[in-house]
Parts: structure tokens; sequence; C-alpha cells
């Protein structure tokens, strides 16, 4: 599945990383991701606007484990903001 994400928080305390996000498409309420450290350490940088491609790793009746398998920056909130402001 691929989206366009809202990145709210990046968590890299533990073995793999965790993104809180929000959907451009819909709201789905408490919403978690996990991607691996050493491939996406240096494209989750900072919370902003991010094209990912995920996968729903929960088994049959599980609630959703979904997990990063490509991901691109558009740009960090500080970024998209300095863009408005030169416009």
């Amino acid at each position: 599945m691929k989206e366009i994400i809202v990145v709210l928080a990046i968590s890299t305390k533990k073995e793999k990383g965790w993104l809180k996000v929000a959907t451009l498409r819909d709201s789905w309420g408490d919403l978690g991701m996990h991607f691996d450290k050493l491939k996406f350490g240096n494209v989750f940088v900072a919370p902003g606007l991010y094209d990912v491609e995920l996968a729903n790793n929960a088994g049959f009746g599980q609630n959703p484990q979904y997990e990063v398998l490509q991901a691109r920056k558009i740009g960090t909130f500080e970024e998209l903001i300095e863009i408005t402001k030169n416009k």
C-alpha cells in the first residue's frame, strides 16, 4: 500500500524505529508504523510529509502492524513553512 503520510513524531529508542502518523486521506486515529533504522534513518529526519510504501504484517484478526517498505521525504514541516514564506 502506498500513502502520503504526515509524520507527527519519530522514535529511535528501540531496535526498530517508530513513527506516529496520520494520513492525508483518512484519519486513522492512533496510527503508527515501524521502520528499519539503518535503511530509513536518514529519510525520517523530522516531522513532516513523507511518501511511503507500507505493509500490514498483522495476522488475521489482529490489530494492524504497519511497517515501512520504501520511503521518500517530501518535506519537513520547517522546510514546507519556508517554501510558503517565499511565495
